[in-house]
């Protein structure tokens, strides 16, 4: 007897379990002709399949301050001649090179010192860093291994033709290094027009 009466509650459990898939299987059938319906009707406000749907950038949602700060970026950049010294065209020490893209090679002394630099925009300003000494400088006492590489040493600020550059000099342990203020402030200091 107790064996008929598993028997029996398997043959319930079994039918039961049948029933369910049954029922799974119909609502899923359902839902796929409902979906196969809705995509037949192409009057329908939702008919687009996704691999036809167009996706144009929403212009509220696109971030234009980065269009800007690159397109503008672009446009800084270029080589640049002081104005008070016309006649250095071949820019062998009155010029400079804004890249915002690597290093530019900046005059300090007029064959004999060189550094290369580093730019970034600040608002509209353009930092200067430190990024170190040139090849084009021979041996010198300057402690280049002790200048700062993350404090701006000049400051290009936008002027009616071009750029006016604020030399601020190398600073060593947060503190400008006094001995060394005036490299670069000779040559470098001034108003540039783009060449």
């Amino acid at each position: 007897m107790r064996t008929k009466l598993i028997l029996f509650c398997m043959i319930i459990c079994l039918f039961s379990c049948k029933n369910n898939n049954e029922q799974d299987i119909d609502s899923e059938t359902n839902q796929t002709e409902s979906i196969d319906r809705d995509n037949e009707n192409p009057e329908s406000p939702d008919y687009a399949p996704i691999d036809q749907m167009e996706t144009t950038p929403d212009p509220d949602t696109t971030d234009s301050s980065e269009k800007t700060d690159e397109t503008s970026s672009k446009s800084l950049s270029g080589t640049y001649i002081r104005n008070d010294h016309p006649e250095d065209w071949n820019c062998s020490c009155f010029c400079i090179e804004v890249t915002m893209t690597g290093t530019s090679e900046l005059c300090l002394s007029k064959d004999k010192l060189y550094i290369n630099g580093r730019f970034e925009q600040n608002g509209n300003n353009i930092d200067i860093y430190y990024s170190g000494k040139s090849s084009k400088t021979g041996d010198s006492d300057l402690p280049w291994d002790k200048f700062e590489k993350n404090t701006p040493i000049a400051v290009l600020s936008p002027s009616a033709n071009g750029f006016d550059l604020d030399w601020k000099g190398f600073t060593i342990n947060g503190e400008i290094a006094i001995d060394y203020a005036l490299y670069g402030k000779k040559t470098l200091e001034g108003t540039y027009k783009r060449k």
